[in-house]
């Protein structure tokens, strides 16, 4: 049994985030990049499958410049055993839709029983990359899974996430395709061991090209931003000073006056 998992590299949340001159994006010079930190529970979720002898092999897959290939790197040293990048800095712009039919046409031919991505991804929190690769593959698929169990006949039984915090069991014939939500495991890291080995497993890098998508395939279902602002900035704040009595007593007032609810 054979394991995909779709990884995405973004920036890293402790990066100076600034908007650009143009005013259409994120400044990139001052960023640095990690892999998307949902993409590392569904990471964990199939090499635990494969420690537990249920899966043979687990491939990582990315779709972006080539700067992505160092999240790459990151899933073969953590466990993963080869890789895929579809490189191509017109994917960085691309619509979720464009994105999909590229991971489509770059798995081709291998016969992946169980595809699995994180729930979203920390950067543009789009949700829809899963759900588009199982709709053109004719798969079933599960979103927000907090649990993944394969069991005999062929099927895995996930547990998804809904709202108020309630859960929803459901049995996918396999192959299928799941969502990762957080929380779902506690994520390895990789060791030195792990690190010098990745050096020696193999990324398979193919183009959009050699996919036979054309710079029309990006513009057909592509997106642009017309303008990005910072939110604006509100009231700053009130500074009560004196005896911790009269702060309370004047806090009360404001809540009540503000608020009605005391």
């Amino acid at each position: 049994m054979k394991g995909l998992v779709l990884i995405k590299q973004v920036p890293n949340t402790d990066s100076p985030f600034r908007i650009n001159s143009a005013g259409t994006w994120v400044d990139e010079s001052n960023l640095t990049y990690v892999l998307n930190d949902y993409d590392r529970y569904a990471l964990e979720a199939l090499l635990r499958l494969k420690d537990a002898g249920a899966m043979t092999e687990v491939v990582a897959l990315t779709a972006g410049p080539e700067r992505a290939s160092q999240a790459l790197r990151t899933c073969l040293a953590t466990g993963a055993d080869r890789a895929i990048h579809i490189k191509d800095d017109a994917l960085t712009a691309a619509a979720p839709l464009v994105v999909a039919r590229a991971i489509c046409a770059a798995i081709k031919g291998e016969a992946f029983d169980l595809i699995a991505c994180g729930l979203q991804a920390d950067d543009d929190n789009h949700m829809q990359i899963g759900g588009a690769v199982a709709r053109l593959l004719d798969r079933p698929c599960a979103s927000a899974a907090m649990s993944l169990e394969l069991r005999d006949g062929g099927t895995a039984r996930v547990e998804r996430e809904l709202e108020n915090n309630r859960l929803q069991v459901v049995d996918l014939k396999l192959p299928a395709v799941i969502t990762v939500q957080t929380g779902i495991n506690e994520p390895r890291y990789a060791s030195l061991k792990g690190i010098m080995a990745a050096k020696k497993k193999e990324i398979r890098t193919v183009t959009l090209a050699d996919l036979g998508m054309g710079a029309d395939a990006i513009g057909a279902d592509g997106y642009r931003t017309v303008r990005l602002t910072p939110p604006p900035k509100g009231k700053g704040a009130e500074m009560l000073q004196g005896p911790a009595d009269q702060v309370a007593r004047e806090l009360l007032k404001r809540i009540r006056e503000k608020t009605g609810v005391i």
